[in-house]
């Protein structure tokens, strides 16, 4: 099995934190001009490109430099065929392509796609862009292209997320699915990985769409969004960036055990961690507060590198941050979770009010939409949620939905008893692809069937 496309978005906590831990204290991590003449050395790269990708001839020498590609546009450098996990049926291509960066440059950028076998039907595949969770704080190796389970390390790492079966689920379904590393994951980033960042996870999202579209012909220009754990959080914050992309018609948005609610779920920890008698519940839930604040502190430093992490967290967590940020999720989690329980409550972690912090809050405001008092959604969107999921709490969850639907929001919630983090994703399996299925037939009927926006 060779590398492919993943996605971990798990905050992983409880007792099979601590199974996967046991079994990785013996391994290590990976160490951690725009002119016409661009543009049209720009279109008749695209031409190139689509003339070999007719022929079955990879395009990965036909790399292009990133300068030929316009602000805010996206230029498909290269298609190469990639291997597939045995449960998915399709063609797959690594498509690497420039996205527009959290600073306003092009950058690099990799995404799977994986295309239906047989005839599309009129107009053109319908396209799900999936969005994977915390596979890394920051470590650009950790990334769904470059694992064959297509969840950044999580199951390599003793923690099975079940990702290959959502996208040969969706694929079976009749979607061509569109799977970003997202920007600064992957082979060929060059830029640092903005952890959380709604515009940099969105971008991503409709910039492997365009580049896809460029290198399959066969793709419609109607999209849905799919995201689980942070891959919800990144598809909620797509609508709000689809304009970018006018050629396409964003028809739905589907989030699974979304991490939001970054402040909620850490003050939810801490709690816990004050009041909880049994010694493990103490200690995963310590591990899981300070984990909250990691990952932010982590995404916050990437956009703002002048912003001191000493300003909300003690000596101890911030000594630890570097290395955290270099490891895959569970790893992270590991590293993390030891240098706690070495030093038990005197642990200098995060500073009470930590999120209140005037540059915190106003990251989180931007980026998490429960904190952000104006966030709404317009077009119809499904959230799935699990009672046992014990990294994305779904108290906190249906609060957040609760709040959205008092602005007016078209959003249908719907909770599974009994569901954890990752069950969820067989369990509401069906309703997720009746919801596609219904978001797809009433676009194509309000626009014609068999038209391609």
């Amino acid at each position: 099995m060779s590398k492919q496309a993943q996605d971990a978005a798990v905050i992983i906590a409880g007792a099979q934190v601590s199974s996967s831990i046991r079994s990785l204290e013996a391994r290590d991590d990976p160490p951690a001009g725009n002119g016409w003449g661009s543009l049209i050395g720009a279109l008749m790269l695209r031409a190139l490109q689509a003339a070999c990708l007719a022929l079955g001839i990879a395009t990965a020498s036909l790399a292009a430099p990133v300068e030929a590609a316009a602000p805010g546009a996206t230029l498909l450098i290269s298609s190469t065929k990639h291997p597939l996990p045995p449960d998915i049926s399709a063609k797959a291509t690594l498509l690497v392509h420039t996205m527009p960066s959290i600073r306003g440059e092009a950058t690099r950028a990799t995404t799977l796609l994986f295309v239906p076998p047989g005839t599309p039907p009129p107009g053109g595949w319908p396209i799900v862009a999936w969005a994977h969770g915390t596979t890394t704080p920051g470590q650009k190796t950790c990334a769904p292209s470059l694992s064959p389970e297509l969840d950044g390390g999580l199951t390599r790492d003793g923690f099975k997320s079940d990702y290959t079966f959502q996208i040969g689920s969706l694929v079976q379904a009749g979607h061509a699915v569109v799977a970003p590393d997202f920007e600064g994951l992957g082979a060929s980033a060059s830029v640092p990985y903005p952890y959380y960042s709604e515009a940099s996870l969105a971008r991503s999202l409709i910039a492997g769409v365009r580049a896809a579209r460029q290198a399959e012909p066969t793709l419609s220009g109607r999209y849905a969004v799919v995201g689980h754990s942070d891959g919800g959080h990144a598809v909620l914050g797509v609508e709000a960036h689809a304009h970018e992309a006018p050629e396409l018609a964003l028809v739905g948005t589907v989030a699974s055990v979304p991490y939001t609610s970054i402040a909620a779920t850490a003050a939810s920890f801490s709690t816990t961690a004050r009041t909880a008698t049994e010694k493990t519940t103490l200690e995963n839930a310590r591990m899981m507060e300070q984990f909250q604040g990691a990952l932010m502190t982590v995404g916050l430093m990437v956009q703002s590198p002048d912003f001191d992490p000493g300003a909300i967290m003690g000596g101890d967590l911030k000594r630890v941050l570097p290395a955290f940020r270099s490891r895959c999720s569970v790893k992270a989690i590991a590293l993390l979770d030891s240098a706690i329980k070495a030093k038990g409550a005197a642990f200098a972690g995060l500073k009470p009010g930590w999120a209140a912090h005037p540059r915190m809050s106003a990251f989180l405001a931007v980026n998490d939409p429960a904190a952000n008092p104006g966030f709404t959604l317009s077009r119809p969107t499904l959230i799935v949620q699990g009672t046992a999921d014990p990294f994305v709490l779904e108290p906190l969850t249906a609060k957040f939905v609760a709040k959205l639907q008092s602005t007016g929001a078209t959003v249908t919630y719907k909770r599974y008893p009994g569901a954890d983090h990752f069950s969820i994703i067989r369990e509401a399996e069906a309703d997720v692809l009746a919801f596609l299925r219904e978001r797809f037939r009433l676009h194509d009927r309000a626009s014609g069937a068999g038209r391609t926006p």
